[in-house]
């Protein structure tokens, strides 16, 4: 029985990452600067602008995952720390995919409309691939690397 609950958790990861990657790539892609002459959209203005109360929340439960609820509750979770959640967010899914060899979608970054979208999923897909030791070199290699840079986003610097 130990043997199967071994398989379950890469299983679940990959389909998890799978799953995620397909939504990102079929979500609409935030085009400001693609050349046309129209003016940005209010969507697009929206998304350059800081997180509703209830987006905030959201975000804080994605870091809470990639880091620890109580860092992520001292965080003030602004337009920039939505920037960085997006980049340590992309990090991860590219590492867990480098494990389970699932191809990515070109050009795919995940925005902040993906994150607040896709919140539930991506906490329990980072909690999941935290605690199986192949992917959790994932999380725990991004958490280091963008844990100065979402303080400072945090602070305003």
């Amino acid at each position: 029985m130990r043997r199967r609950k071994a398989a379950t958790i890469p299983a679940m990861a990959l389909v998890l990452s799978g799953a995620l990657l397909a939504a990102g790539a079929s979500a609409p892609a935030l085009a400001v600067g693609n050349g046309s002459a129209s003016a940005p959209t209010v969507e697009a203005l929206r998304f350059q602008a800081d997180p509703t109360p209830e987006e905030q929340e959201q975000l804080r439960e994605i870091a809470g995952a990639i880091w620890t609820p109580q860092l992520a509750a001292g965080w003030n979770m602004n337009a920039e720390v939505a920037d960085v959640l997006s980049q340590a967010t992309e990090r991860i899914l590219q590492c867990s995919e480098a494990f389970a060899l699932v191809p990515r979608p070109p050009g795919f970054v995940p925005g902040l409309g993906y994150l607040v979208q896709y919140w539930k999923n991506l906490r329990d897909y980072f909690l999941v691939v935290k605690d199986n030791r192949t992917y959790r070199a994932c999380v725990v290699s991004t958490a280091a690397y963008y844990r100065s840079i979402i303080e400072m986003a945090s602070a305003g610097i």
